[in-house]
């Protein structure tokens, strides 16, 4: 019997309001919405974020997600639960506790990601014949903050058919996007990690990016969709003397899909990758937050059925 259990809950509720999106057309020709009226699925996935220091990478032992899916057209009503099933990995792994809470928001013009991210438990593995194990059960990684993202060409790249399976793209079609950022990252080191100093800290940062955003409309079945930005961010560093440094150090954020649709249904994966630099006591740290997705959904007209007659 598992003596733990994790839990992952995920709530999308759109909340940014669209009224300049609302305001432009969408061309028709290049996006089609579905025309039933609720969205029901199920999906399963996983979700992880990982520290890299001095060329040395340290994961959790992150659990296997399964969830649901549903959400109402033309409401604010859009969410998904998913709960952590089994630990990817053996006992000889260690331990991760998490509380692992993202919004992901595709709106006509302007994308909306949040993140609220809390890991404490890590493992590394070496490269060695024997691939030594080591565990880091005090080792905790913090990530809180979020970034939107403005498609310029929105009438006709949809986001909503690219990452959501929400709406169908009919041609292929692509975007210049920019964006912007702000994160708070904290950690607290394991005694057992050889680096350095060891001092818990907190790092804010905030930034701007930009990139592209393409979905390519294999045929009528098929597509696949993608986006990357690139960009800067102002980093606060704390120093050994106890002073503090502002710098500046590159991001990366991308997503991508494969999507099977039909008039009625879809199959998709996704993925989505968010790295990230942190910065105190003259170490550096990669902190990338990683999510892969496998999920089916189906469009009703209604959730019951009428009688006949």
């Amino acid at each position: 019997m598992m003596k733990h259990i994790y839990i992952a809950f995920c709530l999308v509720v759109f909340t940014v309001p669209q009224s300049r999106a609302q305001s432009k057309v969408t061309d028709t020709a290049y996006i089609r919405p579905y025309t039933q009226k609720v969205l029901m699925g199920g999906y399963v996935s996983t979700n992880a974020v990982q520290l890299v220091n001095a060329g040395k990478t340290y994961l959790p032992n992150n659990p296997f997600n399964v969830g649901v899916i549903f959400a109402l057209k033309n409401t604010v009503i859009n969410a998904m639960f998913d709960y952590g099933v089994v630990s990817l990995k053996g006992k000889s792994y260690g331990k991760t506790s998490l509380t692992d809470f993202q919004i992901h928001n595709y709106g006509r013009y302007l994308m909306l990601d949040l993140f609220i991210q809390q890991y404490k438990g890590f493992y590394s593995q070496s490269g060695s014949a024997g691939h030594e194990i080591m565990r880091y059960p005090d080792l905790s990684v913090s990530q809180i903050g979020g970034e939107g993202t403005y498609v310029f060409n929105g009438n006709k790249f949809s986001g909503k058919a690219a990452f959501e399976q929400s709406e169908q793209q009919l041609q292929s079609a692509g975007s210049v996007i920019l964006g912007a950022g702000v994160y708070l990252y904290k950690a607290r080191l394991d005694s057992n990690m050889v680096i350095t100093g060891k001092n818990p800290f907190r790092n804010f940062q905030a930034g701007v990016n930009g990139g592209y955003a393409y979905s390519w409309v294999i045929n009528n079945r098929w597509m696949l969709a993608g986006m990357a930005k690139a960009g800067a961010s102002y980093v606060n560093v704390p120093q050994l003397n106890g002073g503090e440094k502002i710098k500046v150090y590159p991001t990366a954020f991308a997503r991508g899909s494969a999507t099977y649709q039909k008039p009625r249904w879809a199959a998709s994966f996704l993925m989505l990758i968010n790295n990230k630099s942190a910065f105190a006591y003259q170490n550096k740290y990669q902190i990338t937050s990683v999510n892969f997705q496998l999920s089916y959904v189906r469009h009703f007209n209604s959730i019951f059925k009428n009688k006949k007659n």
